[in-house]
């Protein structure tokens, strides 16, 4: 009796034995007894009855999931290949176990349609300009679906969008034509910059007679430096400049104070004048002296 009594205790042992079952921090255990549902188990070690009882883990993780590579028509029937991955989490144990067979198949199959559905009704140049937009659709419309299983969608990536040769030729040509357009339009408006930037700097010459004379010394001393022989005239340059420097004050005061202007043209057209007169008395006084000198040289 004692020994029936012992092999009765050892084959307890053994089976309170074979229902322990640790239980980590990350998971969450359902157990069912009789196929019903009669609790959930904090991580640690657990007992159940094998036979009677059974444990159901679930990993309550992040988890990511990719989406296989599937052919997708835009709206404006262009056709690519798109490659996403989802990440989602179980939030609700019981209903990502009594609700769905397999939580991560349908998590990946519905992901799957949608991105279908979005993709086929948004045009190319939306899809590769509003990556980020896209996808978040995708994931409001599988996080509808997904709450009643339990679980929560965290993202929805689109890691590749794959076009056909022929569009991405034509996508290249027209990047290049943009580039092309923007050099233009660049160039141009350093053109515009550069006139006003010339058109300042005349002016500021233009207005000091002095400034101009040294910018002239300073092209000769860079056309001194090649082997190329310049003849200048220093005298006329300056010449020139200061006229057109009198002229522009005289402009300026004529603006300013009529008046002053008319008297100060009057001064300066007696100021030639009377250059005007000495040379010719001079003209006169040379004839004058070689008219004098053929008669004294015609008396001899």
């Amino acid at each position: 009796m004692s020994l029936i009594l012992t092999v009765l205790g050892l084959f307890a042992a053994l089976y309170l034995l074979s229902g322990l079952r640790q239980i980590n921090q990350w998971e969450v255990a359902l157990r069912f007894t009789l196929g019903k549902l009669t609790g959930r188990l904090s991580p640690g070690v657990t007992l159940f009855l094998p036979g009677l009882q059974e444990l159901r883990r679930i990993d309550t993780r992040m988890k990511n999931r990719d989406l296989l590579q599937q052919m997708v028509i835009t709206r404006d029937n262009v056709t690519t290949m798109v490659d996403a991955v989802v990440y989602y989490r179980v939030v609700d144990p019981e209903k990502a176990t009594l609700a769905v067979e397999n939580y991560e198949t349908a998590m990946k199959d519905r992901a799957k349609v949608v991105l279908r559905d979005v993709v086929g009704e948004t045009r190319l140049d939306e899809l590769l300009a509003h990556r980020e937009e896209v996808a978040a659709k995708v994931r409001s419309q599988v996080e509808a679906v997904a709450a009643a299983w339990g679980l929560h969608v965290e993202m929805i990536g689109l890691q590749d969008i794959a076009l056909p040769p022929q569009m991405q030729e034509v996508l290249a040509k027209g990047a290049i034509a943009e580039r092309d357009r923007r050099y233009v339009v660049i160039k141009s408006e350093a053109d515009v910059e550069s006139a006003k930037n010339f058109a300042e700097a005349a002016g500021i010459l233009a207005r000091s007679p002095g400034a101009m004379e040294l910018r002239r010394f300073e092209a000769l001393a860079n056309l001194s430096q090649g082997n190329t022989k310049v003849i200048f005239d220093l005298a006329k340059p300056y010449d020139d400049v200061r006229h057109a420097a009198v002229a522009m004050a005289e402009a300026a005061v004529t603006e300013a104070k009529p008046v002053r202007v008319q008297q100060g043209q009057r001064a300066v057209d007696a100021e030639a004048q009377r250059e005007a007169e000495a040379a010719l008395e001079e003209e006169a006084a040379l004839e004058e002296q070689r008219t004098a000198r053929r008669g004294r040289m015609g008396g001899a």
